[in-house]
């Protein structure tokens, strides 16, 4: 099997997160994913909520493709939930800052763990914004997550 592009748009962007779950970081590039919006809808199995990604025209999802060898995609795959249904890989075409675009895969939430927009915990968030921050997402997209993670009350 050959390496994948895999494209980061939640705790995943944090370096330090994916290092711990993955190894050494090969190769990052920034990008974003068109026709979809960013979301706190994924329930956590012990209560709370994780990122996830809807379509939505018009909106767009910031975040980092990393290349991943297979064994590096089976651990990300452990650590989503994959085999539960948490999550499920999807093949994705997003776009890099030179205007090329790149095939990725992208972790949804699976339909059954799907849920209101909620706030996600202090320390999930934490995750999100050092790793936006790590790879200079546009600061009126950080403001956006900040925004959006205050929950529909905020």
């Amino acid at each position: 099997m050959s390496d994948t592009w895999y494209f980061a748009y939640g705790s995943n962007l944090s370096k330090g997160r994916k290092e711990d779950r993955t190894d050494l970081i090969r190769c990052s590039l920034r990008a974003r994913l068109k026709g979809y919006r960013l979301a706190f809808n994924k329930k956590a199995t012990k209560g709370g909520v994780y990122a996830n990604i809807v379509s939505k025209a018009e909106s767009e999802v910031w975040g980092v493709i990393y290349l991943c060898d297979p064994e590096a995609m089976a651990e990300l795959d452990r650590f989503e939930g994959v085999m539960g249904g948490h999550y499920e890989r999807v093949l994705i075409a997003v776009e890099l800052d030179n205007g090329t675009h790149q095939s990725a895969e992208v972790y949804v939430a699976g339909s059954k763990f799907i849920g209101s927009d909620e706030k996600p915990s202090d320390d999930y968030l934490h995750y999100i914004l050092t790793g936006a921050n790590e790879h200079g997402l546009p600061i009126e997209y950080i403001e956006k997550i900040q925004k959006l993670a205050l929950g529909p009350k905020g």
